[in-house]
């Protein structure tokens, strides 16, 4: 049977041989050149006159753009914050002595600036004196804030700006 098979593989290898002379088979014309093709109903859409370049396009910017959107721009800037009404001053109550006439007078150092007064006596252009003890004073700022200032330590103060 396999001997059957090999001459059947020969015979068939000699016949397309002789065929290959490169030559197509002839087949009858399907369509001649002077028949015409069928109209589709959407041809005079297909063959449209070239519009070449017109002049009168509006320019389409921004929101007029149908492709127009805002998703990439970046964020706006944040408002700069207000600026600060108060200010920090640094305080140091450093001593007190009594003069020969009973008058009370403080040593206060108020932003490296050394100043004394007595009772109810304006120390600098932000603060009066209104209480002396050997361990704290009490000042009043010109907002009329109470400020408690310990003995020779530097305290920090807020008041407001002039």
């Amino acid at each position: 049977m396999s001997v059957g098979v090999a001459i059947a593989g020969a015979i068939l290898t000699v016949m397309a041989g002789m065929r290959l002379g490169g030559d197509l088979p002839v087949l009858p014309q399907i369509r001649s050149a002077n028949q015409e093709s069928a109209t589709h109903p959407f041809q005079s859409l297909v063959n449209r006159p070239a519009l070449g370049h017109v002049n009168g396009w509006p320019v389409m910017k921004d929101e007029t753009n149908p492709f127009y959107t805002d998703f990439f721009k970046p964020a706006p800037q944040p408002a700069p914050p207000p600026k600060s009404t108060m200010k920090q001053v640094e305080v140091l109550y450093q001593g007190w002595f009594e003069s020969s006439s009973k008058d009370l007078e403080a040593f206060v150092t108020i932003d490296k600036k050394v100043f004394n007064g007595s009772l109810h006596q304006a120390l600098s252009s932000e603060f009066t004196l209104l209480e002396i003890h050997s361990d704290y004073i009490i000042l009043k700022s010109k907002d009329d804030q109470e400020h408690r200032v310990p003995f020779s330590k530097p305290t920090p103060l807020k008041i407001p700006i002039q």
